[in-house]
């Protein structure tokens, strides 16, 4: 019986001895388990700071998105550091017209200038120039934010009756880089700079379509020089001007296609110009013989918008219609936007001093 006794407590203690012994193991395993956890931890928080506060970090994590299609943060970024004059439709449009299907873990970076604040690099794909890229850090912060930045347009705004105007929500003043007393673009070759209001001409760069303008008040408009990176903002005509002008327009067109067409001649369009202007001598010089016979002319869905007083002796306005010329066996639609600008001469009537042809296209039937 004492023999047995002795064989239970001497099994007893073995597995209280290896029930320690398991103990500390699994106590070991779990600190081990800790400590790698906290040293990871602790790895990605200086690899993500890396990221943030280091230029090839942030071009990295910037070039992450781009890959992951997150075009929304990434607008969201460069709208909240960054002055972007670009809608973000627009922007949005562009990066993926930019980067398409791209594989931006081949993209490499070159460095092209900056300062501490400021630094620009050229990236690379498949050893071409695709874009650059803008690195922008605060002056109260240690991080990098970037941004695509393109061969983008600039663009011209003439400023009439000190008009109060906005690009995508930034307000333009007099920070932007701007010139006093310019002569309104579509005038300036004009010989009769006297008859123009001065104008504030700011000029802006940065923008990768028509820039999005908006002014403060309904009374004013912004129109756009179809012949140039330029637009004009200003005050709106009143209704006597408006009928006048868009008569005017109407009418000058009208003459201008007739003269065209053989339906009319060159003295009733003549009634229309200014005389010694660019437009008038090369439209003098020209020859309609190689238009083609018909029976009838009509005009249709005729439009007339962006009427805008220039002060009070020119105007601008486009005109859209359908110019339809009528034979026996075929007929030609011409459908046509002009662009035009008037000046009141010395007796008081306005007349063409330039007319730009936006769109013309013809359909047979």
């Amino acid at each position: 019986m004492d023999r047995k006794v002795s064989r239970t407590s001497s099994y007893q203690k073995r597995m209280q001895v290896g029930m320690k012994f398991y103990k500390r193991l699994f106590s070991l395993f779990v600190a081990t388990v800790i400590i790698c956890a906290v040293a990871l931890g602790y790895l990605w928080f200086w690899l993500d700071r890396y990221e943030s506060h280091h230029v090839n970090g942030a071009m990295t994590r910037y070039m992450e998105k781009v890959g992951k299609k997150q075009w929304h943060e990434i607008y969201e970024e460069n709208a909240k550091y960054f002055v972007e004059m670009n809608d973000e439709d627009t922007y949005t449009r562009y990066l993926i017209w930019l980067y398409g299907d791209r594989n931006v873990s081949g993209m490499t970076f070159s460095y092209a200038g900056g300062d501490a604040n400021n630094m620009y690099y050229d990236v690379y794909y498949q050893q071409e120039k695709l874009c650059a890229l803008e690195l922008m850090k605060p002056e109260d912060s240690s991080t990098w934010h970037v941004r695509t930045v393109s061969q983008s347009n600039e663009y011209t705004f003439d400023i009439l009756d000190h008009v109060d105007f906005s690009i995508n929500g930034h307000t333009i003043d007099e920070t932007y880089p701007h010139e006093e007393g310019k002569t309104p673009l579509a005038f300036e070759s004009l010989d009769m700079k006297s008859r123009f209001p001065q104008v504030t001409r700011y000029t802006i760069e940065g923008f990768i379509d028509i820039p999005n303008v908006s002014t403060e008040s309904d009374k004013d408009m912004v129109v756009k020089d179809a012949s140039a990176n330029h637009l004009y903002i200003g005050s709106k005509p009143t209704e006597e001007q408006s009928a006048r002008f868009i008569q005017e327009i109407q009418d000058t067109a009208f003459a201008y296609c007739r003269y065209i067409s053989k339906d009319g001649t060159f003295y009733d369009l003549n009634q229309h110009l200014y005389p010694n202007t660019d437009f008038y001598y090369a439209i003098s010089g020209f020859n309609p013989q190689w238009f083609t016979d018909h029976d009838s002319i009509e005009f249709r869905n005729v439009q007339v918008y962006d009427v805008l007083p220039v002060g009070d002796s020119a105007f601008m306005g486009t005109i859209t219609f359908d110019f339809a010329i009528l034979a026996s066996d075929t007929s030609r639609i011409e459908s046509n936007t002009y662009q035009m600008f008037f000046v009141k001469n010395s007796e008081g009537n306005y007349k063409m001093t330039n007319m730009v042809i936006v769109s013309n296209t013809v359909q047979e039937e």
